[in-house]
């Protein structure tokens, strides 16, 4: 690649867009963006006001494109991933897409496929693998410390922050509840930390305990009831090709103390560790060890240190920071708790 200052074009103006993603990109060196586009034409005006002075507002996709970025950022709703992805690949950029990647793994496949035939970069955006604490355990657990694990107990669990707009609470626009927007985020982590064992069988169950009615006032406000088409809660059980197995639970409504419980447990045959804390639970010679894995690199922001893996890879032709043969797996969990709840049963992966 040359000297040139490397370009970005945003798909999506909204809120993650331009409080996350723009900030973190304005913070690389050699970076612009070009172009901002967005269905609302004031939304994609605001977004590149922020964007910088080279950044336009651009009616279309296709006029995003016509200004030859190298890297799109993908801030769509969830279902709007696979078509603008596979577009900007087809067009020979690299692709940088919210979470999830997409909300099935056919979708996901290809895309993945698309990414390797354009020869581009494809990567999701699961910031929390960049966080200090999660570097920390996987350099920590890479050491031996944790052993096999075994067991993982994930939770994304809040008790009254349920996302109001309708990118969120329309299954047609986001595909799912809880289980897309918070615990796709837990689960990846914590199967990045186990080392992306395969998952082989999954129950589950996915419903509506709350979000119809009342009873929980939501803290961020109003949403449309009449509107809302995903679970508010949904759990799962996961059987891994290596014996392992793991529990997620999450929800955005429900009667506990906490407002939020976003972590996780892995039990290894050497020690068991806590996400994010870091603290764990060990024996040595007969004795028990309690103590905490040390966070020498906080990261503060890290979306930005995506970003900069993200960025580095295009730049020297390197793997995706965050590949889609991982997140395929991670959604092929999701989908089959909907899956399981839908069929009754346990769900067998081919993934």
């Amino acid at each position: 690649m040359s000297n040139s200052k490397f370009r970005v074009g945003m798909v999506g103006a909204g809120g993650i867009a331009r409080s996350v993603h723009i900030p973190a990109w304005l913070s690389q060196a050699d970076v612009e963006i070009v172009g901002v586009t967005d269905l609302v034409p004031a939304a994609a005006e605001q977004a590149a006001k922020l964007a910088g002075e080279n950044a336009v507002a651009c009616a279309t996709l296709d006029d995003l494109l016509a200004l030859k970025p190298d890297a799109i950022d993908v801030c769509t709703p969830n279902k709007a991933h696979p078509p603008v992805v596979i577009r900007a690949l087809e067009a020979g950029c690299h692709v940088l897409c919210e979470k999830p990647l997409a909300t099935s793994t056919a979708e996901i496949r290809a895309m993945g496929e698309a990414a390797d035939k354009a020869g581009r970069v494809l990567c999701a955006v699961q910031n929390h693998r960049f966080r200090g604490e999660t570097r920390a355990i996987r350099q920590w657990a890479d050491q031996g410390a944790l052993g096999e694990v075994y067991h993982a107990r994930v939770r994304a669990m809040r008790r009254a922050f349920l996302p109001t707009p309708a990118g969120f609470i329309d299954g047609a626009l986001s595909g799912g509840g809880p289980c897309m927007d918070i615990g796709v985020h837990a689960l990846d982590a914590a199967l990045w930390l186990m080392g992306f064992p395969k998952p082989v069988r999954v129950s589950g169950t996915s419903k509506v305990n709350f979000a119809k009615g009342h009873k929980i006032p939501g803290k961020w406000g109003e949403w449309d009831r009449a509107r809302f088409s995903v679970e508010d809660f949904a759990a799962g059980f996961v059987h891994f090709e290596n014996g392992a197995t793991l529990t997620l639970e999450a929800a955005w409504l429900g009667h506990q103390k906490e407002d939020e419980d976003f972590s996780f447990q892995l039990y290894g045959t050497e020690s068991g560790v806590q996400w994010p804390s870091g603290e764990f639970a060990s024996t040595c010679n007969g004795t028990f060890i309690d103590g905490r894995v040390a966070f020498p690199n906080k990261v503060e922001k890290p979306h930005a240190a995506l970003i900069t893996a993200f960025l580095e890879a295009c730049r020297n032709g390197g793997p995706s920071p965050v590949p889609w043969t991982e997140a395929i797996q991670v959604m092929a969990i999701l989908e089959a708790i909907y899956a399981s709840q839908l069929e009754r049963r346990e769900i067998t992966l081919s993934v």
